[in-house]
């Protein structure tokens, strides 16, 4: 296979994954973009062995060299900020829960997130008209409503968790492999 054909493979395996990706992340199963993405990955491998042409020289692995740098710099950097803005988000945010009584015996139950500035982010209540004789569909409004509030407090903690994970991993990478080449070039 020439390289421009491999070039070309190479951008319709990416938008093959990103379509693919696009369609099965919102189904909610894990399963399939981890399939998704390993066959992805074996198919650039397997495209990348049948190159017949020279795929490297000094130039280009200078070239290479410098725009992984420099991928990295720019991923690891605005990983970075995304860390920071929703780790920030999560801790200058507040929640409240609160209930109003009224004179016929109902009780209305609140639940609210406020992020800074006071930006309601998520509001809701439930009116329970009989809180002597509470119904199963009163108890599942009203945990769907205190899951509801939780899950949209807890997504920028986990969102920003999982980006400086992510930092961390790939400068970890980076100083590792690093450290592997340069000792292993320089003998």
């Amino acid at each position: 296979m020439k390289k421009q054909t491999y070039y070309r493979y190479l951008a319709a395996i990416i938008v093959a994954m990103l379509l693919a990706l696009g369609i099965g992340l919102p189904s909610g199963n894990i399963f399939v973009p981890t399939v998704i993405i390993a066959c992805a990955v074996w198919a650039i491998w397997f495209c990348h062995s049948r190159v017949t042409d020279v795929m490297t020289d000094d130039l280009d692995s200078a070239i290479s060299s410098k725009a992984a740098l420099r991928a990295l710099e720019v991923t690891v950097l605005l990983a970075a900020i995304g860390f920071s803005i929703a780790i920030g988000f999560y801790f200058a945010g507040s929640q409240g829960i609160g209930m109003h009584y009224y004179d016929n015996g109902s009780v209305r139950i609140h639940a609210t997130q406020v992020y800074p500035s006071e930006h309601m982010i998520y509001e809701k209540n439930y009116l329970i008209a009989d809180p002597t004789n509470l119904t199963m569909d009163d108890i599942l409004a009203l945990n769907q409503m205190f899951t509801g509030s939780q899950r949209v407090r807890d997504f920028p903690f986990t969102f920003g968790i999982a980006l400086g994970s992510i930092v961390i991993l790939l400068v970890g990478l980076y100083a590792a492999f690093s450290y592997y080449y340069t000792r292993k070039y320089e003998e």
